[in-house]
């Protein structure tokens, strides 16, 4: 199985090259585009962020929050005080911000293997500044985003609850992480964020270059990159499908955290099931929620009017992608990581 997958993945990849090279003019626009979404769109939106988040898991301020929520997590999620700035954040600051705070908690200690895996399952989403700010803009309504934004905290709290509730262990102990001096702190959640966001600005990038040559049919987009399958589509996506890939993420976040998620042994299939239930919930409430409050969504426009998805003329460059993503899964899977 391992040498299969081996060799699907180095055929895919090669004829990914392959065709990037044949057709460099697409893929040097494609390329372009995401060069200027990540310009105009992630670094405002996210980097401010990501860096004010950091610096207040490192810093001494971690506390406050932490003996606001603490009660909470512990009582309902099961989890401990050091799971409080990585749920609370990640939500606000929006992927992969979630996962990077998480892993960075698991490093010291402050979270079990256990914890951290159920904290994975719900703690991913596009945050206040993409979602209401970016995706609400570019629908031309900031309610657009706000709502697209309390589909993805009701899937998070709906899985966040029904983890705790079948959970085994025990509730959380206190936080064992120690605060560091500001200064430090800052130089230390500068370059982290510095170093998520080019990470995240080259997925954006490859990915805008490879659908761009590949032509993938439109609803396959956001699952490979979100933003550019959302920002380019042809036609507006109808909310509840627009909530569905936002909390999905696409495939170009999930690889963004692939890293982490193996050193917290979060087995891959299972953060994938999560991800799909999800979306699902976040679809299931948004739609739920243009058809109890017509009136409400017509605020909307057109993007609440359920719209056809065009497929491309080149579906078989999009079959081939989806063979890549399975080949990746599978790559991941053989590494024997732990759920």
């Amino acid at each position: 199985m391992k040498k299969l997958s081996d060799t699907l993945l180095a055929l895919v990849l090669s004829g990914i090259i392959i065709v990037l090279i044949w057709l460099s003019p697409q893929a040097k626009a494609g390329a372009l585009s995401g060069i200027n979404m990540c310009e105009n769109i992630i670094i405002p939106s996210l980097l401010p962020i990501m860096l004010l988040t950091n610096l207040l898991q490192k810093s001494s301020a971690v506390r406050v929050f932490e003996r606001l929520f603490g009660g909470i997590f512990r009582r309902i999620l099961r989890l401990p005080e050091s799971a409080v700035t990585p749920v609370i954040f990640g939500l606000i600051g929006g992927y992969p911000a979630g996962a990077v705070l998480t892993f960075e908690q698991y490093k010291t200690g402050a979270l079990t293997a256990d914890e951290a895996c159920r904290i994975m399952r719900f703690n991913l989403c596009g945050g206040l500044a993409f979602t209401i700010t970016a995706v609400g803009g570019y629908y031309g309504s900031i309610k657009t985003g706000a709502l697209l934004y309390c589909a993805s905290l009701f899937s998070s709290t709906v899985i966040a609850i029904f983890s705790a509730i079948t959970s085994k262990s025990k509730s959380g102990t206190k936080s064992l992480s120690e605060p560091l001096p500001l200064s430090d702190a800052l130089c230390k959640s500068a370059e982290a964020s510095g170093y998520g966001i080019i990470i995240m600005s080259a997925y954006i990038i490859l990915f805008c270059a490879i659908t761009k040559v590949l032509s993938p049919p439109q609803f396959l987009t956001p699952l490979l990159e979100i933003t550019s399958g959302i920002f380019t589509a042809k036609e507006k996506i109808p909310l509840p499908y627009c909530a569905f890939f936002l909390t999905f993420g696409g495939l170009s976040v999930h690889l963004q955290i692939a890293g982490m998620l193996a050193k917290m042994r979060v087995k891959y299939i299972g953060f994938l099931i999560y991800r799909t239930l999800g979306a699902v919930l976040s679809f299931g409430f948004c739609k739920a929620y243009c058809l109890l409050f017509p009136q409400s969504a017509a605020v909307f426009s057109d993007s609440a009017v359920a719209v056809p998805f065009q497929f491309s003329e080149s579906a078989s460059f999009g079959i081939l992608a989806m063979l890549g993503c399975a080949v990746l899964v599978l790559d991941i899977e053989n590494r024997k990581i732990r759920l």
